[in-house]
């Protein structure tokens, strides 16, 4: 279903709070020249949890209209509220969307029998699920185990996109379920551990900005060239570095940064609304334009 990198596409939002269309145009054209087949929409990078209901409907309606047919979309329905997460779930699959990506229950630690309960509830959809361990924001790790136990339980699920940062669990995940199930690393600072280990995809917020950066990375290890690939993935932990310099998410940096490779990446939604300086708004150009020219 999904193949290499894969870049989870800020979402361009109006000044409304709305989604720019002219804007998602733009991004998913960048990711086309930048050799990008594959996105994942309203993810941590896309901030959907945040998002109203109504714009993530919007762009999983415009999503599947902007992107040509060589485009894979893996849209993330994922949020607190169950019965918006099945709506969602339910719109994807009448749009045409193979697979959704759903987060893990947020907020409350939920028990291993709530995790069958909550992805059986949204496998009511009738559409395929990628399951999304994003530790950090949900507040507990679905382990390898937990993976396995709600699998076996719930037929829809066909994949999992692992964001522990834990290379042992990621491994461990490749080791034991990667000829049945989707797999998918993230963390931009394990791109090249999670192709050089087997992972057939990588789920990269880094490549919003620097698409071809990532898909070299992705090339030189698929082509045996390892020594260049770590050479890639160092430079793009540098740049992940300068980036967090800024004080602000990545995704917001990244959505500044994109404006001086001449896209409009809209606004941020509210609640992350921020202002650069000017130092830093030149800081910012300085690192494209050198990105650009090497």
């Amino acid at each position: 279903m999904l193949k290499g990198v894969v870049t989870a596409l800020i979402t361009p939002f109006t000044d409304g709070g709305g989604l720019c269309r002219s804007c998602l145009e733009q991004l998913v054209e960048l990711q086309l020249r930048g050799g990008v087949e594959s996105l994942f929409i309203s993810g941590t990078y896309g901030e959907g949890v945040i998002t109203s209901t109504r714009t993530r409907e919007e762009l999983l309606k415009v999503a599947i209209e902007v992107a040509p047919g060589r485009l894979s979309i893996l849209p993330h329905v994922g949020g607190a509220d169950v019965e918006s997460v099945l709506h969602l779930a339910k719109l994807a699959r009448d749009l045409g969307y193979r697979a959704v990506s759903v987060v893990g229950p947020v907020y409350h630690v939920p028990t291993r029998l709530g995790l069958v309960k909550y992805f059986s509830y949204v496998a009511r959809a009738g559409v395929d699920i990628v399951v999304y361990n994003n530790k950090g924001r949900q507040g507990y790790n679905i382990s390898p185990d937990d993976f396995e136990y709600v699998a076996r339980e719930v037929p829809s699920v066909v994949g999992i996109k692992d964001t522990s940062y834990d290379v042992d669990q990621l491994l461990e995940y490749v080791k034991r379920f990667g000829s049945r199930y989707l797999v998918a690393g993230a963390g931009d600072n394990l791109l090249y551990y999670t192709f050089a280990i087997g992972a057939p995809a990588h789920i990269c917020g880094i490549s919003n900005l620097f698409p071809e950066l990532v898909v070299e990375l992705y090339r030189a290890v698929s082509e045996g060239n390892h020594a260049k690939a770590v050479e890639i993935q160092y430079r793009i932990n540098g740049l992940r570095k300068l980036f967090r310099k800024f004080g602000v998410e990545t995704q917001e940096v990244l959505r500044v940064a994109l404006r001086f490779r001449g896209v409009d990446p809209g606004y941020p939604p509210l609640q992350m609304s921020f202002e650069l300086s000017e130092q830093q708004l030149a800081e910012l150009r300085r690192i494209v334009e050198e990105y650009l020219g090497a």
